[in-house]
């Protein structure tokens, strides 16, 4: 089931890698270096996350650098890691929860629209899913493999990205809440962790000669210029428990009411995340009693809870969406298991009318998207037109058509002077005589115009312009 609407969603306009200012050009960078060296010691946090960049390298080695092949971990790492949500919301809330919450959380935009970009958050997200799947078997079978299995995999979601160390106080906290018989489990988890750490470590301490390398390089990250933070941050202190940090990120719809809250707001107001967000919390307040009587489903939003805290507000991350899979996660399954609930207490509007605003809100905005696929046609054909030796572009376009080869070879303006420019703009072209340039707009569906003239949970579309300049 969350496969199906995954596929379907992406089938609206499969697009995937994006470039820009976004993390996945790093990506594929990263997998470039492989795939031409071999082995590349890591000089930024982006470079040590292996378990995308080496799966993707070695997709591209072996089917050629291309769309598809840049696009399939991703998609393969975003289809298991919903198969192991399913499969653990199976466990804890029975199959028609599993259904339900594994097509709300795919058809969430914020998942689904990054399903095929090259970006950490899927890889771990998988195995963060895996970890909480080998958990509950270690518990259930009392098994000393799943638990050494489940350390592992919590490992790898380390590994993926340093994020994943705040599921260490909620594992304590997991731990406590065991029975007396179980807490051995503990033992075996924490060696399969170990483990994985300690190869990582012994690695670094080999290639660099510092087994802490890959934290460093996380610790150094915020020193990284970004636009998405306020100048006015000091970059040189830590970002941990830091308030500058927290009230510097841009806030990702404009709303600035209090550096506390502005995370939390901005959220629920995002098209990407907000209403299944909204979605959990409206319906379990209005069904109390299923919400008071599963102290699982109490526990699980909590936890999640408690990992948004930490994210947010102690190690200061930029609270855009994607960094939350684990909240859409634990939202998609409050809805799961409420939703039946409210079936069989006579209320089918509710649960009807919530679903379809989900999958239909995930469409448009998976609609909505410009489609990069066209902008790299055109311009290998105007490129061609031109000839490449008199043309010329800027680095925001080289990096967005970074898998058009034509655009790829073409020198930045600084570095040679050539008659014509190519660039990618936000919505107009730049100053100067513009030879050619075409807009990429999409016919908003009848239903939706009047949603998105008044901003009601569609956000405003981005039309971007593909431009020749000639230099006179």
């Amino acid at each position: 089931m969350p496969a199906a609407v995954l596929l379907a969603l992406i089938l609206v306009n499969p697009i995937g890698y994006m470039g820009g200012g976004g993390d996945d050009w790093h990506y594929l960078q990263s997998a470039r270096c492989l795939v031409r060296e071999g082995v590349c010691p890591p000089r930024t946090h982006w470079e040590a996350r292996f378990p995308l960049i080496l799966p993707m390298a070695i997709a591209m080695q072996f089917l050629g650098e291309s769309a598809a092949s840049v696009q399939l971990v991703p998609l393969l790492y975003t289809l298991a890691g919903l198969l192991l949500f399913s499969l653990n919301v199976r466990r804890l809330f029975g199959p028609s929860a599993a259904a339900i919450a594994g097509a709300v959380l795919a058809a969430t935009p914020a998942i689904s629209m990054h399903a095929l970009q090259p970006m950490v958050d899927p890889v771990e997200f998988a195995w963060c899913m895996a970890s909480l799947l080998a958990g509950q078997r270690a518990f259930e079978c009392r098994s000393r493999s799943f638990a050494l299995v489940a350390g592992a995999c919590l490992a790898m979601a380390i590994f993926s990205r340093t994020t994943s160390i705040l599921w260490l106080p909620i594992c304590g906290l997991i731990w406590l809440q065991l029975p007396r018989d179980a807490r051995w489990l503990a033992r075996p988890f924490c060696i399969g962790m170990a483990a994985i750490l300690a190869t990582e470590a012994l690695a670094y301490w080999a290639a660099a000669a510092d087994p802490l390398y890959s934290w460093r390089l996380m610790l150094q990250h915020a020193r990284i210029p970004s636009t998405e933070l306020a100048p006015w941050v000091d970059t040189t202190r830590s970002p941990l428990l830091n308030p500058d940090f927290i009230a510097g990120w841009r806030r990702s719809m404009g709303i600035e009411v209090h550096w506390s809250i502005d995370p939390v707001l901005n959220l629920l107001a995002d098209p990407k995340c907000g209403l299944t967000l909204m979605a959990a919390v409206g319906p379990a307040i209005v069904y109390r009693d299923a919400w008071q009587s599963n102290r699982t489903l109490a526990r699980l939003s909590g936890y999640a809870a408690l990992h948004f805290l930490l994210l947010t507000y102690v190690l200061a991350v930029d609270p855009k969406p994607r960094m939350f899979w684990i909240e859409f996660a634990a939202a998609a399954a409050v809805i799961g298991t409420i939703i039946p609930y409210a079936w069989r207490a006579g209320s089918h509007l509710l649960p009807a009318v919530l679903l379809g605003l989900i999958v239909a809100r995930g469409a448009l905005l998976a609609y909505d998207r410009p489609d990069l696929r066209q902008m790299a046609v055109a311009a290998d054909t105007w490129v061609a037109n031109l000839g490449p030796g008199n043309v010329a572009t800027d680095e925001w376009t080289r990096r967005t058509l970074a898998l058009t080869p034509s655009v790829a070879a073409l020198p930045l303006q600084e570095q040679a002077a050539r008659r014509y420019l190519l660039v990618l703009a936000g919505q107009d072209c730049p100053p100067g005589y513009v030879v050619t340039a075409q807009k990429w707009t999409r016919k908003t569906w009848a239903p939706f115009a009047w949603a998105r003239d008044h901003a009601l949970f569609i956000a405003p579309r981005i039309e971007p312009t593909l431009c020749v300049i000639e230099r006179r």
